[in-house]
């Protein structure tokens, strides 16, 4: 369904499905990435330069449809976004970052779409609250952008920044209220007042509040009160215990990275939850393979499977569906070409992916 014939989600007990797909903006040179790594780099330079690390190793994966594009390019933003649509996404969570004190990185492609009110993107932001290091590219534990909380100062310069987003007639909304995800709601440590502040400012701003989801990854999700509205189960693969033998992966142990199956174990995991008093959404993944980032030290998922990644969706759609409104499904990711999350065609799978995706979201007959 088109974008332009949809309502924005409702709580009612009638509200669509929301898919929502998390998206990656790393697909465009900035200086910053051009001083720490050399000049013109993107996530492409990781994904070409991926080879496998083991037999049957699925490495590289390079684009088809979409080719090795730039987002800095009109185009491109369309031709995902139709893409995306055409088989069942009905949002893009953008991820944002703000480093505190204004400092900000990969801030182009959401910009584009305040610039380009025509562009057909259906969004909302995500903060990735995370500190950025050279850990997962053989530069050791070296700062490279500091993750930084200044208090109540800085979230209000940073709701400012948010807003042009938020009053977007293209932003996802709950009830008419922004949806906004935390990727790290535990590190932030004035997270109650950040979450106070800001629904007085949406309100304050003739909004009628904010719809805040964060990740399920840690103690807030115990909160008697709970700051935030709902919860993404937006898992890392399986703990230590459920990697394959080493002499699977043909290297030794000390040699290997980590190295899980892709099968039906990996989707209740993807189902599973954590136990908390609020509501979670399910995140559901084509894959993870982060290996071109990081080699040896990387993680993945082995084979992929477009039936298994099928299966996860038809029961993460069965749950929704049970579930009062809103309800929405998280996918991990649209386009983490340098982590193996890839729903846009590839070279090895082409678009078995998307037409899994498309599969596991009819309604049942």
């Amino acid at each position: 369904m088109d974008s332009h014939d949809r309502d924005n989600a409702s709580s009612s007990d009638a509200s669509p499905l929301e898919v929502l797909a998390f998206f990656l903006p790393q697909f465009h040179p900035i200086p910053e990435n051009d001083r720490w790594w050399g000049p013109g780099f993107t996530e492409w330079t990781h994904v070409a330069a991926a080879r496998p690390l083991f037999d049957g190793h699925l490495q590289p994966r390079l684009p088809a449809d979409l080719g090795f594009y730039d987002l800095r390019v009109p185009e491109t933003r369309r031709a995902q976004w139709e893409l995306a649509t055409q088989y069942g996404v009905t949002a893009l969570c953008y991820w944002h970052y703000w480093f505190g004190g204004g400092a900000q990185l990969l801030t182009r492609p959401a910009m584009d779409l305040l610039d380009d009110p025509k562009l057909p993107h259906r969004y909302c932001l995500g903060w990735a609250n995370q500190t950025w290091t050279g850990v997962w590219h053989g530069r050791g534990d070296e700062v490279l952008q500091q993750q930084r909380y200044l208090g109540e100062a800085d979230n209000t310069e940073h709701f400012k920044y948010l807003l042009p987003h938020f009053t977007d007639e293209r932003y996802l909304t709950v009830d008419g209220k922004p949806v906004f995800h935390f990727f790290r709601p535990n590190d932030i440590p004035d997270l109650r007042q950040l979450v106070e502040l800001w629904r007085q400012m949406a309100v304050d701003a003739g909004l009628p509040g904010l719809y805040l989801i964060g990740d399920a990854d840690g103690t807030w999700l115990h909160d008697v009160d709970q700051p935030l509205d709902a919860a993404v189960w937006n898992p890392p693969p399986p703990p230590r215990g459920h990697e394959l033998e080493p002499e699977f992966a043909g290297v030794p142990l000390r040699e290997s990275p980590r190295v899980f199956p892709y099968d039906g174990t990996y989707a209740d995991w993807l189902l599973a939850g954590r136990k908390a008093n609020i509501r979670q959404y399910p995140c559901v993944s084509p894959g993870f393979d982060n290996t071109p980032r990081s080699g040896q030290r990387g993680i993945l998922l082995h084979k992929p499977d477009p039936g298994v990644f099928e299966t996860a969706v038809e029961e993460a759609v069965r749950r929704e569906r049970t579930m009062p409104g809103p309800r929405m499904m998280f996918i991990k990711s649209w386009n983490e070409w340098a982590e193996g999350a890839i729903m846009e065609p590839d070279q090895l799978f082409g678009r078995a992916f998307l037409n899994a995706l498309e599969r596991g979201l009819r309604p049942e007959s």
